[in-house]
């Protein structure tokens, strides 16, 4: 009898999954080393969920083997995966937020723990294994993404995971909470727990990872160990060319004065005024909550404001709904591109016309749809959105081509401004870049553009200048050239432990 623990707590060999029309893996093969970090990288598409859904039991392989704890792996579901002590974190939270902490550690398992009282008690001992000070008896719904992140790892843990795979931790963290995730994370692996960690953030990787595997096409590009490979190196792996910079060269178009807003008072923003000019990326930098996203909120129609004054052109214009906005010249690509920007069931064809309904419809309210699917054509062709067709339901596009969508919707209103929140959060990095160009070709063109995201050097190399805003005021402005990023995030936390009153 050998007790000898095997070198590798996963081995994938030469797995293979089609989809009608899509080959989504093609012979991938993957070891796992027992204690480690292993991160998993690639565009969307890649083929990266796909592989975790099959290890998860959420789909069955089409050929290959799965060897999990020197144990080969014929079939499996969710449920048995996680009892075999193969657990997944998806980035959209699997828990219950009408139940408690303790209730969503252990759904389905009370009996065997002997009621609430022995369920609670446990999942105390497993919040407090992992340095968490949760009540478990606090409802989920009522928790922030990390905490709800932290439930997710102690419901791992209950299970004896020997292997947690983590799919986009961090996307909606801030750094403060990153923070706490990376010890949580070196915490598991000094415990032998290893860990599969997906992220298009590059930093994560190097930060975290002891080996890195590069995905593309469905296929294994190549493993490393995260020493011998540069980051130019991955995203030319990732995206199959070389990209000499991940941001292209900072556009210089600007000129003369496009808006100007005038003290914006909300129940979150405090006398909020600044202009924006012709030609120009404006960036918004503060942390999250600080009052960004209000901001273009309120400039668009979308919340209710106690008085402000907008002009274009040096004319006043009234924005009391979307519409106005829309009527203005304004367009808005929100945060949230699921809940927010996309009806997910609906087809690309019909996402990215909704905006010019008014165009499409007869008198008779009929839709035109010929004219429709022209509108569609067109932005595909333009933004080069990967999908099998203009019919194809969004909810099956990558991450970066449904935000592709929804940017040709607007783009499709030819607008003067479009305000594009947190426009590359979750997509990868070739789809970032394009993203870039796109903001671009608007600014080269007359246009300008309102950028917020929580990746400051996005911020920082795209915009023209900066502005910093804490607790739903504007703090300072910068030119994000001449500017050093400790002035700037030094202004973005201005208020942030002084309290209102400040």
């Amino acid at each position: 009898m050998n007790d000898k623990m095997p070198e590798y707590i996963l081995s994938v060999e030469n797995i293979n999954k089609s989809f009608p029309g899509v080959k989504a893996l093609d012979e991938v093969s993957i070891n796992v080393r027992q204690g480690t970090v292993h991160g998993i990288v690639g565009e969307n598409g890649a083929g990266k969920s796909t592989l975790m859904k099959i290890l998860s039991g959420v789909h069955t392989k089409d050929s290959g083997t799965i060897t999990f704890d020197g144990k080969v792996v014929k079939s499996t579901t969710p449920h048995k995966s996680m009892e075999m002590g193969l657990s997944i974190i998806y980035q959209e939270l699997n828990i219950v937020n009408t139940m408690t902490v303790g209730e969503n550690i252990f759904l389905g398992r009370f009996r065997e723990l002997k009621g609430m009282k022995g369920t609670h008690a446990r999942a105390r001992e497993l919040l407090d294994s992992i340095g968490s000070k949760l009540d478990t008896w606090t409802m989920v719904g009522d928790l922030s993404v990390s905490e709800k992140q932290m439930v997710e790892i102690a419901k791992a843990l209950s299970f004896d995971s020997k292997l947690i795979i983590m799919d986009e931790p961090s996307s909606s963290l801030t750094d403060d909470e990153m923070k706490h995730l990376g010890k949580i994370i070196f915490q598991l692996k000094d415990r032998g727990i290893s860990i599969i960690y997906i992220s298009h953030k590059l930093d994560e990787i190097f930060k975290f990872c002891d080996f890195v595997t590069v995905m593309r096409d469905g296929k294994v590009i190549d493993t490393k160990p995260i020493g011998e490979i540069t980051r130019g190196e991955m995203i030319a792996k990732m995206v199959g060319r070389s990209i000499e910079n991940e941001f292209p060269e900072r556009p210089r178009n600007v000129g003369d004065t496009l808006m100007e807003v005038r003290s914006i008072n909300t129940k979150k923003l405090k006398d909020v005024s600044f202009t924006l000019k012709k030609g120009e990326i404006l960036g918004f930098v503060g942390l999250v909550g600080a009052g960004r996203t209000e901001i273009v909120r309120a400039i668009f129609g979308a919340d209710k404001t106690f008085g402000h004054e907008i002009l274009i052109n040096g004319k006043p214009v009234k924005i009391k709904e979307p519409g106005d906005a829309k009527a203005a010249g304004i367009s808005f690509v929100p945060e949230d591109r699921k809940l927010q920007g996309l009806i997910l069931p609906f087809s690309v064809e019909t996402n990215i016309s909704m905006a010019s309904l008014d165009k499409l419809t007869t008198k008779l309210g009929f839709l035109r749809k010929g004219n429709e699917r022209e509108i569609a054509e067109r932005q595909i062709k333009a933004l080069n959105i990967k999908t099998p067709s203009a019919k194809t339901r969004a909810e099956s596009l990558s991450g970066g081509n449904q935000q592709k969508c929804i940017v040709g919707r607007w783009l499709e209103l030819e607008p003067s401004i479009l305000i594009m929140d947190e426009p590359t959060r979750g997509i990868d990095v070739g789809a970032k870049y394009e993203i870039y160009l796109l903001m671009k070709d608007i600014v080269n063109k007359g246009g300008s553009v309102i950028l917020i995201s929580s990746e400051l050097p996005e911020v920082l190399n795209m915009s023209n200048r900066v502005l910093t805003i804490c607790d739903g005021r504007i703090t300072g402005e910068f030119d994000p050239e001449k500017a050093s990023t400790h002035e700037i995030m030094e202004k973005a936390f201005e208020f942030a432990d002084k309290g209102t009153a400040s």
